[in-house]
């Protein structure tokens, strides 16, 4: 679902795209400490206009380019964006201790999860996350194949595109076998995994209906 949308910059939760590696911060905040300080060496409008000038937020100089994304098992706000990930987040940064508001408009990309076919999916199959390494990969597939078990796999998405995901048959006895011995070695649960992000994001429409 998308709509054209207006928000604060200090809903902003995160970027998609940055020159600074995303993973290794918490917060934008964090982020503009560690890598920018010089655009946060002032806390004051000359300084957030000089931040908000530059042509790379394309949220605001290039309409139409970048736009929002909110995951509805999630909740937080992110923005989709091609470049000035440090410039935004600087603004936001001395936005928020002058107290100012600075509002950001684009399009809103909301994603949700299907309980009912998460629910089917783990009616029919335990489900599992493993490495997508060859070697591991190619072991894994002789010890199924040894082991005479019936096995899906399935590519994961950005950015575990490093991991796959494993099915295995509720109705087969080796499959569970399988499944068994993967919970014992502690391999992560997908259907758990996905079962739990469904009810957070059964909790966060509620509460949205409610305020």
């Amino acid at each position: 679902m998308d709509t054209q949308w207006t928000c604060d910059i200090s809903e902003l939760h995160g970027f998609s795209a940055s020159k600074s590696d995303l993973r290794d911060f918490a917060t934008t905040d964090q982020m503009v400490e560690k890598n920018s300080r010089e655009m946060i060496s002032e806390i004051s409008l000359k300084k957030l206009d000089e931040n908000l000038a530059h042509r790379e937020i394309r949220i605001i100089h290039s309409p139409g380019s970048d736009y929002f994304t909110r995951y509805r098992w999630d909740g937080r706000l992110w923005l989709m964006n091609s470049g000035g990930s440090h410039h935004t987040a600087a603004a936001k940064y001395i936005a928020a201790r002058l107290g100012c508001q600075v509002p950001l408009s684009g399009k809103l990309y909301t994603y949700s999860l299907d309980p009912r076919a998460i629910a089917s999916l783990c009616n029919d199959y335990r489900m599992f996350v493993i490495s997508n390494d060859s070697e591991f990969q190619n072991a894994f597939s002789q010890a199924m194949r040894s082991f005479n078990a019936t096995w899906l796999w399935h590519s994961m998405p950005r950015p575990y595109t490093d991991a796959r995901a494993i099915l295995l048959p509720r109705n087969e006895s080796r499959s569970m076998h399988v499944a068994k011995a993967l919970d014992t070695a502690g391999i992560a649960d997908l259907g758990a995994h996905l079962t739990n992000l469904a009810t957070r994001q059964d909790s966060f429409v509620m509460r949205q209906r409610i305020a």
